[in-house]
């Protein structure tokens, strides 16, 4: 599954609790999904809000962005200047070095195809290969940029 410690190699800074062995089961920005144990890609605050009562255990967040005063001081957050950027850099690696027979608890990357409006789970490998540019589109129509 992947780590605290593996996300934050790709981010700037964090903030909150930091326990490297904290793993999350899910990654995605879409609040429509049940998330425990999930890493959130937030586009505003009030979906962050959603998705802590919805099981997140932790998010990623733009570094110039104003943290909301309600999020506890606790909670685990993985500052970035480029959130696609981010969560594209964690996906690929995440894929590219998780040996096959750890497939069975495989973190779970959900993305939304807009222009169908359907929801796609990456778990696997294959998934992985198929399915980058919708992740990448996905992030893209929730305002993130790559710089």
């Amino acid at each position: 599954m992947l780590s605290y410690a593996d996300v934050e190699k790709f981010v700037s800074e964090s903030r909150g609790i930091k326990e490297s062995s904290l793993t999350f089961s899910i990654v995605t920005g879409e609040t429509t999904e049940d998330m425990p144990g999930g890493l959130f890609i937030p586009s505003s605050d009030r979906e962050l809000f959603e998705a802590i009562h919805k099981g997140a255990i932790g998010s990623l967040w733009l570094k110039e962005a104003e943290l909301p005063a309600w999020l506890p001081n606790h909670f685990p957050l993985f500052l970035t200047d480029n959130l696609t950027n981010a969560v594209l850099t964690i996906l690929d690696h995440y894929y590219y070095n998780t040996k096959q027979e750890e497939w069975g608890t495989m973190t779970k990357f959900i993305f939304k195809d807009e222009k169908k409006n359907e929801v796609h789970k990456i778990s696997n490998q294959q998934q992985y290969s198929r399915t980058w540019d919708l992740a990448y589109k996905s992030l893209l129509a929730k305002g993130g940029e790559i710089k």
